[in-house]
């Protein structure tokens, strides 16, 4: 019941003639498109929206770079990585790689959605946007965690 009014303020927001905030709480979809080289980049680019909104000094800063961007984020929750034995560091640095493999077009739809370890990169990248975009809402870090499921 304590989350009814922050999520009711911000529809409020959201549904009145002009769209006053704009938060991407993820992608809808089927399984087929769930795992595509396009939805990762939409991916990366609610990530950064959330970021810049999140964290706007360092969003704009040339040296904090998407690595560190992704890296200082799941250090904000490190809930995501608890089950696993991957660091921030680590699953920051996998993100940024797949995002340079996609930009210069080595990434092929059939060959990413086999990758198991790409799938479950996309996952937690979904699980850090949701987290983002609750505290963008107006959520605190414990809210987050009480709401969120935090297993891999």
């Amino acid at each position: 019941m304590k989350y009814i009014p922050k999520l009711l303020n911000n529809i409020a927001l959201d549904s009145g003639n002009k769209i006053t905030q704009s938060i991407p709480l993820g992608h809808l979809g089927n399984f087929d498109s769930m795992f595509t080289p396009q939805r990762f980049v939409e991916q990366i680019v609610a990530f950064e929206y959330l970021f810049d909104k999140l964290e706007h000094k360092k969003a704009q800063n040339l040296q904090f770079p998407l690595k560190k961007e992704l890296e200082y984020m799941f250090n904000e929750y490190p809930q995501l990585l608890s089950q696993t034995n991957l660091s921030a560091e680590k699953v920051s640095n996998q993100i940024k790689e797949i995002r340079r493999t996609i930009a210069h077009g080595y990434a092929y739809y059939y060959d990413f959605k086999n990758d198991r370890s790409s799938k479950y990169l996309m996952i937690l990248l979904d699980k850090l946007i949701r987290c983002m975009s609750l505290k963008l809402i107006g959520f605190s870090n414990d809210d987050i965690s009480n709401f969120m499921p935090f297993y891999p």
